[in-house]
């Protein structure tokens, strides 16, 4: 007699997270060791870029580091985009918008997205660098407890560095974040401009990548010059 198996449809996206080990309380999939990057970028390209680019990839890390918009289709169809990550040299963990002021439920969720699909895609074997967005203060120790100690970690400061405000910010997250994970580097997509980051600066190696639309600009500004 044959044995009849129930099959419940895997809506809710069991599968990125397979074989994951999670944090205790809110249960994050905790990203291993083994899966983080032992190099750092060449290069850095957002996924809208990168998506429609016709060239050599294979030294070229994918980020998003841009509006949630450029790269929801990667969260709602994770499995198609399998191939194109192997294209390149690896991916910047993901950035889906976690802003403070959001319900605590929602903040959540966003910080689960970003880990799954970062986990997801480096248990297919494509190398990660895992990325440090975080919401409010209260959900931080546990975020952290996903991240991988005296790895490479990332993080994108570009449109959120400007002011004073938003760079006091930067610091207090950096100043709760580096003593514990101690990285063996950290990969900044943007930049830590003034002295108020020189205390990290002296403990930490950054690494910093110009945004590819500063870069693009320039790359442009350049070939209009060179026409006169």
């Amino acid at each position: 007699m044959s044995k009849i198996t129930n099959l419940v449809i895997d809506s809710f996206q069991a599968f990125l997270v397979k074989d994951a080990y999670f944090t205790d309380k809110e249960e994050y999939p905790i990203i291993p060791k083994k899966m983080v990057s032992c190099t750092i970028p060449k290069k850095i390209m957002p996924f809208e870029k990168a998506i429609n680019y016709s060239g050599d990839l294979s030294d070229t890390f994918i980020c998003t580091y841009s509006p949630d918009k450029n790269f929801e289709r990667i969260r709602r169809h994770p499995k198609k985009y399998i191939s194109f990550f192997k294209r390149t040299a690896g991916i910047i963990g993901f950035d889906y918008s976690i802003h403070s002021d959001m319900p605590m439920v929602k903040q959540k969720a966003q910080i689960n997205d970003n880990l799954s699909l970062t986990y997801y895609y480096g248990n297919q074997g494509i190398p990660i660098i895992p990325n440090l967005r975080c919401g409010d203060d209260e959900l931080l120790d546990e975020f952290l407890d996903a991240i991988p100690k005296h790895h490479l970690i990332a993080i994108g400061t570009h449109g959120f560095i400007k002011y004073k405000y938003q760079q006091y910010e930067w610091y207090c997250f950096l100043e709760k974040t580096l003593p514990k994970l101690q990285p063996s580097g950290i990969v900044v997509y943007g930049s830590l401009p003034g002295h108020l980051f020189d205390i990290f600066k002296k403990k930490y190696t950054f690494f910093y990548y110009v945004p590819w639309i500063n870069a693009n600009r320039k790359e442009r500004q350049n070939d209009n010059k060179s026409c006169f």
